[in-house]
């Protein structure tokens, strides 16, 4: 999953469950797992500094998720 959010840059929940045809449910829990152990952090389109030439359009309030350094680092090793 990690390797997945590298590639776009961000998730939602329901991306992921589409693209990977994963319940939504499992990607709720792996997505909990991956923050407890700081490899993912929320983000939310009002704080993000890409959203003027975002080419998702919501309302703002949309969450996703992006990956940390720590886990760009460990990326980088496999």
């Amino acid at each position: 999953m990690l390797e997945h959010i590298y590639r776009k840059g961000y998730v939602k929940v329901d991306e992921i469950s589409g693209e990977l045809g994963i319940p939504k449910s499992l990607v709720e829990h792996v997505i909990r797992e991956l923050k407890n152990k700081k490899y993912l952090e929320e983000a939310y389109c009002s704080f993000c500094p890409l959203k003027s030439k975002c080419h998702i359009k919501t309302a703002g309030v949309i969450k996703s998720y992006i990956l940390t350094e720590k886990a760009k680092r460990l990326l980088k090793t496999i």
